[in-house]
């Protein structure tokens, strides 16, 4: 739901940058009160102002209305009110409100959420080149959502939207030349869209130019560029990008050796469930190698790992002499109160 927060959140700065349209002089935009008083954050003015204008038919009006509601501003959320404005502004064709639209028909628990109805409506705005529309629907068009997969399609709406600025359009592009699929397998142009994305913040889109910069894949291997990619995804939650990040500082890859900072990012990446980084982790406990000698706490990460996977029969055999009943009880006791925490959660 972050996600489609946010993306409504976007639809409603697109209404405030365009919900002052030229009128003839003498004219007064009946908006103009709504709009300034949503940029002030007096959200319950705005919806008295917006609400009979909406009821009239007024675009703008019915799109901040389904944005207020969406977003429980001054109101308590209800995305159905919320999908109701949004579905009047799109039949009246507004690309924003067809997009926000699609969002809840894909993303959001709405009354007749349909994958297909949301491949329509990305559709409709992505045809009026509305650029979050169309990678959406070229998402679609990849995992077949509703409707027939075509990664042709797909390539063909991410290259549209790419060639706007679309940073996610530019990394899911860059993943299709990487694997061939929808594009001719072509590194060069995979590594080209992976920069592209990443000098915009794309963090996935960091991770994977810093992987093929640690290779030497599709561009000439540089361990010092591959680790400032790392850093970049690392820093914004990427798993994978704290696990290799870990990685170099434990090895002195690209970048001055240091353990302390390699046990920092292993606890970052495995907290996330990376069972490789909780492996390695488990390693530098029971090594003490950037983190102070700890049997239990070896014996929780190594547990850990295995239970996502990863097995290390080595290890293993090296800590079972040190485990005694009270840090086994001691580990058991951890992992059933993160289990139950996990629970809750979710």
């Amino acid at each position: 739901m972050r996600h489609l927060r946010a993306a409504l959140m976007v639809a409603v700065a697109l209404l405030l940058a365009t919900a002052l349209p030229a009128v003839a002089q003498g004219d007064a935009d009946p908006m103009a009160p709504a709009v300034e008083a949503y940029r002030a954050g007096r959200y319950e003015q705005a919806l008295l102002v917006a609400a009979p204008l909406a009821e009239k038919g007024n675009v703008q009006a019915q799109l901040m209305l389904g944005s207020i509601y969406n977003n429980g501003e001054g109101v308590a959320s209800n995305p159905e009110v919320a999908a109701r404005w949004f579905a009047k502004a799109a039949a009246q064709g507004d690309a924003s409100a067809q997009y926000a639209l699609g969002m809840l028909m894909e993303y959001g628990s709405v009354e007749g959420a349909d994958p297909s109805a949301a491949r329509k409506h990305f559709r409709d705005a992505a045809e009026q080149d509305h650029v979050a529309a169309q990678t959406e629907l070229g998402l679609m068009y990849t995992a077949g959502r509703g409707g027939a997969q075509d990664l042709g399609e797909a390539a063909s709406w991410f290259d549209r939207a790419a060639a706007k600025g679309s940073a996610d359009a530019q990394y899911y592009l860059g993943t299709l030349y990487a694997a061939g699929k929808g594009k001719p397998r072509n590194l060069g142009e995979a590594a080209r869209y992976f920069r592209l994305a990443a000098d915009q913040g794309q963090p996935q889109a960091a991770y994977q130019l810093g992987l093929m910069l640690q290779d030497g894949v599709g561009m000439e291997k540089n361990l010092a560029q591959a680790t400032k990619r790392f850093q970049q995804a690392a820093q914004k939650g990427v798993s994978g990008a704290q696990t290799s990040l870990g990685f170099a500082y434990l090895g002195g890859d690209g970048v001055e050796k240091n353990e302390t900072l390699a046990a920092k990012w292993f606890v970052e990446a495995a907290m996330r469930g990376d069972a490789l980084a909780q492996d390695r982790l488990a390693r530098l406990y029971f090594l003490g190698q950037g983190v102070t000698r700890d049997i239990a706490a070896a014996l929780l990460w190594l547990t850990l790992a295995e239970r996502n996977g990863m097995t290390d029969d080595t290890l293993r055999s090296a800590m079972e002499p040190e485990i005694t009943p009270e840090i086994r009880a001691q580990v058991e006791a951890e992992i059933e109160k993160l289990e139950k925490a996990n629970a809750a959660a979710n």
